[in-house]
């Protein structure tokens, strides 16, 4: 009787079949997987807070870049030959910009590395050979890219690391307060290592003194290795480079310590540094020329559709190229300015979308060397 009760008490196997959970789920897989989580960098950079702060940054550095063509020197004046320089100068910015710019369209990382290496070499030269020039077109553009990539940065790091879309006085607000610090993360080394550059070019002119150059010759041991601090600390201060402005939004430091956290990181965790960033590089290069065919081909099908049932004048106003009249010269002009809108959104989103993979890139090597969590960015309180 009791074995009776014991069989009906059990379950019926076949009016109730097992489900077999999964032991894995793809959470489990990709939960802990760093180079996972960056891929999200071309989706935060396409914000439209941040675009707009990408543009509008790509404006302020074309009008740096140009301003030497609105204080033009009268002709026979003594200030033709520096304002030479300045247009030489500047002519050199923009080739850097230019080539940086086609060889990420290229989608071919190695020619994109290539350009960087040849835009750092270009910019020493530029320091090297005329130093005013540079600091004077230099410092504006370094604190440009400073306030809006800073701005950029906080508000990505907000949203990625919170879930939350950061305000203005959060961003903007919060850089401009760190401007100084902004900007003396970026170049306090490299003025520190121009000092001493020049410290080392004032102890050569002992060479060129009898009885002093032999002095001079002595002395240049010591030059020899500072010059190799110096050199070592460009280097890695051009490594860390990306990682510097991420590191004084998201921390809330001051420019020592950013500098201080982005060197270690580098030297901590060179691979993971180096891996991380071709991922986000490869990714980014992708990204870019994607958003650059979509402008470009918008343009191009604006214009087709816009000449489908209209005579040559119609031509000549998109194109400025035959007899243009003195409305058809404005309404060119006008065209011309809305193509220009549309090029600076898509250095916009470039510059957007660098800042954005700088800031994931900070985070993930901070969780690999510090092991800190990836959400933890500094709120503000305190200030």
């Amino acid at each position: 009787m009791s074995d009776q009760i014991s069989s009906q008490s059990q379950p019926n196997s076949c009016s109730s079949p097992r489900v077999r959970q999964p032991s894995v789920l793809l959470t489990d897989l990709t939960g802990d997987l760093l180079w996972i989580r960056i891929l999200r960098a071309p989706a935060l950079a396409l914000a439209p807070s941040r675009v707009i702060t990408g543009t509008v940054c790509a404006f302020l550095l074309a009008l740096v870049l140009q301003i030497s063509t609105v204080f033009k020197p009268e002709e026979g004046s003594t200030e033709i030959s520096a304002y030479a320089q300045f247009m030489v100068v500047g002519d050199r910015l923009n080739m850097i910009v230019r080539n940086l710019f086609e060889s990420a369209l290229a989608l071919d990382p190695m020619r994109f590395v290539q350009s960087i290496w040849l835009a750092a070499q270009e910019i020493r030269n530029i320091v090297m050979q005329a130093p005013l020039i540079a600091i004077t077109i230099g410092l504006p553009l370094i604190a440009i890219l400073a306030v809006a990539g800073g701005a950029i940065s906080r508000s990505a790091a907000i949203e990625f690391a919170q879930g939350r879309f950061a305000s203005r006085e959060d961003t903007l607000g919060f850089t401009l307060r760190r401007i100084r610090q902004y900007v003396g993360a970026v170049i306090g080394p490299v003025l520190v290592c121009t000092l001493i550059f020049l410290i080392i070019g004032l102890g050569g002119l002992l060479l060129s003194v009898p009885v002093l150059d032999v002095v001079g010759s002595v002395l240049y041991g010591l030059g020899l290795c500072v010059g190799i601090f110096a050199t070592i600390v460009l280097m890695l201060h051009v490594l860390a480079l990306p990682i510097i402005v991420p590191a004084l939004s998201i921390e809330g430091t001051d420019a020592f310590d950013a500098i201080q956290r982005s060197y270690a990181y580098v030297i901590g965790r060179p691979l993971r540094y180096l891996l991380y960033g071709l991922i986000l590089l490869f990714l980014g290069i992708i990204s870019a020329a994607v958003f650059t065919m979509v402008a470009s081909g918008s343009i191009e099908m604006t214009d087709w559709a816009a000449t489908r049932f209209t005579n040559d004048a119609a031509t000549r106003v998109l194109s400025g190229t035959g007899e243009l009249g003195a409305t058809k010269g404005a309404a060119h002009s006008i065209i011309e300015i809305w193509r220009i809108i549309i090029e600076l959104i898509t250095a916009g989103f470039v510059i957007s979308l660098f800042f954005t993979s700088s800031t994931l890139l900070y985070l993930v090597v901070r969780r690999v060397c510090d092991g800190q969590d990836i959400n933890e960015v500094w709120d503000g309180v305190g200030e």
